[in-house]
């Protein structure tokens, strides 16, 4: 008694006294907890505080990110189904929406960003789903959510958003409207980079449906990573704090920099989509990018600090050369539209000066 940590409830099953209390369990009528795929204590923790940031009814956490994606979209859509997704949307799910729904049969529209302002002429009568990623991951154009919601409530549509970028911390898709806020929680909200999981909030109505799908799909997160995801939600707002301060101090540093052709961070005056960031943000996460006037190769392998990695959102500083991605034009991948100039940086938790003299390395490098 009087711990301040969940405890890790290791069991994959869960016993009986008689076959009556099993079958309510089993039947969802006394709450208790039957098989660690379906509920488990320490996952339920978690559930609960990331339902409660988000300020929503009810959580769900699985073993991914795409977990969460996916089972999302297997719960809403169905074979002559239309789906609308922003085009910017994280590479997996794009793929899996191209590789997996299409080839059963989903309609699909995708729509640029800012067109989710005006979203009601692209919406059909078979509208299922809107699925928006804002700010995008690479690009960082932000979809106007509230817009969207209202646009797609009003036809009877279900509308999820990625909301990994910012977090409950400095943005709350359901409170602009939004049914479901989704993330990939191996980002930010674990903040170590030493798990995977996924996240999933709205109504209770909503998340059944998503839950159902999830649990058939097997996709279960670990009592152990549901405690390091606990532990990580402890320091999220000190992070996303040092994460944007940091970030900006770089961002503002590299426009004046006569090798960069341009930055691409959302909280920045000049960005195109920044009005409607500062209507719809709290404040912004360490990531970004940046085109180089150069070769992305060869600043990225002149960086020591910054290490070479797909991912984001942990303590250390992370670069990304688009180049190397299959969504670069000419490499059939989901993003054709991508400059191969374009460099990401996930800024992590280390001092920023020791961040920019590891930026002039690549630079001097050139």
């Amino acid at each position: 008694m009087g711990a301040i940590a969940p405890s890790i409830c290791r069991s994959s099953l869960f016993a009986f006294e008689s076959s009556a209390a099993l079958e309510a369990a089993v039947n969802g009528e006394s709450g208790e907890y039957v098989y660690s795929r379906v509920a488990n204590p320490t996952v339920r923790v978690l559930e609960e505080k990331v339902a409660r940031l988000e300020g929503g009814e009810e959580g769900l956490a699985v073993a991914s990110g795409m977990a969460a994606v996916s089972a999302v979209l297997l719960a809403f859509l169905r074979a002559g189904e239309h789906l609308v997704i922003s085009s910017a949307a994280y590479g997996p799910a794009a793929t899996f929406v191209r590789d997996v729904l299409e080839p059963l049969g989903v309609a699909v529209t995708r729509l640029p960003p800012a067109a989710f302002g005006d979203l009601g002429p692209h919406l059909r009568p078979n509208t299922r789903l809107v699925y928006l990623e804002s700010p995008a991951s690479l690009t960082f154009e932000v979809c106007d959510l509230e817009a969207a919601a209202r646009a797609a409530r009003a036809q009877g549509v279900a509308t999820v958003a990625d909301n990994s970028w910012a977090t409950p911390i400095f943005q709350r898709p359901l409170a602009l409207g939004v049914d479901l806020v989704l993330h990939s929680g191996t980002k930010y909200l674990g903040g170590h980079s030493d798990i995977l999981f996924g996240v999933v909030a709205g109504s209770r109505e909503r998340v059944a449906a998503v839950r159902r799908i999830a649990i058939l799909l097997g996709g279960c997160l670990s009592p152990e990573d549901a405690f390091l995801a606990v532990r990580g939600l402890r320091t999220l707002p000190l992070r996303m704090a040092r994460h944007g301060e940091s970030s900006m101090a770089l961002a503002r540093r590299l426009i004046a920099h006569p090798r960069v052709r341009a930055v691409l961070h959302p909280a920045l005056p000049f960005f195109p989509t920044h009005a409607l960031w500062l209507r719809q943000f709290e404040g912004a996460s360490g990531l970004f990018a940046f085109r180089l006037d150069g070769d992305p190769r060869r600043f990225c392998d002149a960086l020591c600090v910054f290490l070479l990695g797909v991912s984001w959102g942990g303590h250390e500083s992370l670069a990304l050369p688009a180049v190397v991605l299959p969504e670069v034009a000419g490499r059939g991948g989901t993003r054709p539209d991508l400059p191969a100039d374009l460099i990401r940086l996930s800024v992590g938790l280390e001092d920023p000066e020791d961040l920019w003299e590891d930026l002039e390395r690549g630079f001097a490098a050139l």
